[in-house]
């Protein structure tokens, strides 16, 4: 952690000391959630009031580079969870609450090309956090080139992180991001490839983590008049005889329905959405964790968000997962969730 927080000193240092004050930005949110979760088989339910809080800094380098680090609460050793618990409404564990450096990089803008190195936010596009939960800022490089108006291609070479500092895996990521006009109509359509090389080392980030995996994924949405339709598909290329009730399961669908950016006042934004991931269509550690407590692959159900923008800074939202495990040990839950968010 001391390492992490004296390089990201050390590099915003610099941007400061050659960007003017106008090129210095701080910036950061506040999200208080109340969270009830319930109708589980083979765990307590849950009631809890978490928050999340974040403070980050960006400047200019330089007329091509810029640089970029953010804090956030959450477990340094699970950054998949950015939310610390601040008050328990019935009998359950208290998690750690911890700060640590959820992001640090430098971006180069050249004409065609973008550049992001160190601990970067996901840039790879997806209709949803089935295969990648985006609270995850994996260490390494992206590359964005612009082909044209209509093609962009993107490559990644990432280290996901084994808790607040070691390493666990490497992914290597291409993209190809397509998209199509037609009078009022938009079609998006990116067929990316994943090969991931595991590592059996993990002290924290032990799910599926030490087996290799390769997956062929596609995210596609069909977009009109504020309205899109999306999948996100994605099927592993290898096999896993040794797990021999779920050498089969290695597909993953996503269908979405949604509405809304939440640009303004007053704006509502909402989707519908429907999951089915099974036990080796994603890696179960960097897969989403927003759904359900008990599992981030392996389940499957419907995903209900709507929020409304309040203000220029902050909006209102509530949303409701219900999801159960599709072999295996039965499992299921509910969760409710109502939220806020205030950003400057």
């Amino acid at each position: 952690m001391r390492k992490l927080i004296g390089a990201i000193t050390l590099v915003l240092t610099s941007a400061a000391n050659a960007a003017s004050e106008k090129d210095l930005d701080v910036f950061g949110g506040v999200l208080l959630r109340y969270e009830n979760e319930q109708q589980h088989i083979n765990i307590p339910d849950r009631e809890r009031l978490r928050a999340i809080v974040r403070l980050g800094v960006k400047g200019e380098i330089n007329n091509n580079w810029s640089a970029q680090g953010r804090l956030s609460t959450g477990l340094k050793n699970k950054q998949n969870v950015p939310a610390i618990t601040i008050h328990r409404f019935n009998t359950q564990p208290q998690p750690d609450n911890d700060v640590f450096v959820e992001r640090l990089f430098v971006t180069g803008r050249f004409e065609n090309t973008t550049i992001f190195m160190g601990k970067i936010p996901w840039k790879t596009k997806q209709l949803s956090d089935a295969f990648w939960d985006r609270n995850l800022s994996p260490v390494g490089i992206h590359v964005d080139y612009q082909l044209s108006k209509q093609h962009q291609l993107q490559f990644a070479s990432l280290k996901p992180l084994d808790g607040d500092s070691d390493f666990v895996g490497l992914m290597h990521i291409a993209q190809w991001n397509m998209s199509y006009t037609f009078d009022q109509i938009r079609l998006d359509v990116s067929p990316w490839f994943v090969d991931y090389q595991g590592e059996a080392n993990a002290k924290y980030a032990k799910k599926d983590t030490q087996l290799d995996n390769q997956f062929l994924r596609l995210s596609s949405s069909l977009n009109y008049k504020g309205y899109q339709l999306g999948i996100d598909l994605g099927r592993s290329l290898k096999g896993f005889s040794q797990f021999e009730q779920f050498a089969d399961q290695k597909n993953s669908v996503v269908v979405q329905l949604s509405q809304g950016k939440l640009k303004q006042a007053g704006d509502y934004a909402w989707h519908l959405r429907y999951l089915r991931v099974e036990r080796f269509g994603v890696i179960s550690e960097f897969a989403q964790n927003a759904t359900a407590r008990f599992a981030t692959a392996n389940l499957r159900g419907l995903d209900i968000r709507l929020r409304k923008k309040m203000a220029r800074n902050w909006w209102l939202g509530a949303r409701v997962s219900d999801m159960q495990t599709i072999k295996g040990e039965q499992e299921q839950g509910l969760r409710f969730r109502f939220e806020g968010q205030y950003t400057f």
